[in-house]
């Protein structure tokens, strides 16, 4: 498994197809050596800390619309998308998705316990803000309606996000419950 570290964003991968990559055979410069001739240095943002993308990301299918099938540049799951968004030099969005996702993952690990979490369904991805999780109309997401982003409510870049098993089993996503309004 290789780590990299891009924008403040810890990264993991795996090694599978890294022979097919035209990345294939190169290493990271050491640590603080100087940028490549006429390579920008990149600037790690004020308060950026690394957050570890675990390999589990990589399960989390998205779902490329019509338009978008057969895309290679396209994000085949949520690992990629974080990569996606620390190249792109989004780093809160890159934080965002993979804070949400961590939430998620959490979540399958301890069990839902029926009381903390009331949201479940299929998840979406918004490529704004790098929010993951249910879209606000999720009722007609399931009509062919592209989601609304649950985080800032867009929903002119937003994919839906496939979590499946080995044996093709479909595993809803599952949040916590927002806190109740408070009361004035």
């Amino acid at each position: 498994m290789m780590a990299k570290k891009v924008g403040g964003i810890r990264a993991s991968r795996t090694n599978h197809g890294a022979a097919d990559s035209p990345l294939a055979g190169m290493s990271a410069p050491p640590e603080g050596a100087a940028p490549p001739e006429g390579a920008e240095p990149f600037r790690v943002p004020e308060g950026a800390t690394a957050i570890e993308i675990k390999r589990e990301f990589s399960t989390l299918k998205v779902v490329p619309k019509a338009d978008e099938a057969g895309d290679r540049n396209f994000p085949p799951h949520l690992h990629a998308a974080v990569e996606l968004f620390c190249f792109a030099k989004r780093p809160d969005c890159a934080r965002r998705c993979a804070e949400r996702v961590n939430a998620y993952l959490e979540i399958l690990r301890a069990g839902p316990d029926g009381k903390g979490t009331n949201g479940m369904g299929q998840a979406a991805v918004c490529w704004e803000c790098g929010h993951v999780g249910l879209p606000r109309n999720r009722e007609r997401c399931a009509e062919g309606a592209d989601a609304q982003c649950g985080g800032c409510g867009g929903d002119a870049q937003t994919n839906m996000v496939k979590v499946a098993q080995p044996d093709g089993t479909v595993v809803p996503w599952i949040e916590e419950a927002p806190p109740p309004p408070k009361k004035e």
